[in-house]
């Protein structure tokens, strides 16, 4: 898997910021964090006895804090992330 660029990043974290999720670690209250190099891609499910493997899903970026490793997503397609060249529309896999 290839790694997000840094203008990839950065569009990232101007799109984080813009939206004011600027606040420290929830859990330990650190201040830096890292976005990890890939797109996690959830599918939805309605039932919670058959497990679903194709169907609609939510692209999200993962940040994940620096000292206590606490993991939170955020979704593409709220930060009007979705549609860019780089960064896969639901369904669609991540070029490696």
């Amino acid at each position: 898997m290839q790694a997000l660029s840094k203008e990839l990043k950065d569009k990232i974290i101007k799109a984080l910021e813009a939206r004011q999720a600027k606040l420290p670690c929830p859990r330990c209250g650190h201040q830096s964090f890292i976005i990890l190099d890939g797109f996690f891609n959830p599918t939805l499910q309605t039932e919670g006895e058959v497990q679903v493997r194709a169907g609609p899903s939510v692209p999200t970026v993962v940040v994940i804090c620096k000292q206590c490793g606490f993991i939170s997503q955020h979704a593409l397609g709220v930060l009007g992330l979705l549609g860019q060249e780089e960064i896969p529309s639901p369904g669609q896999k991540i070029p490696s």
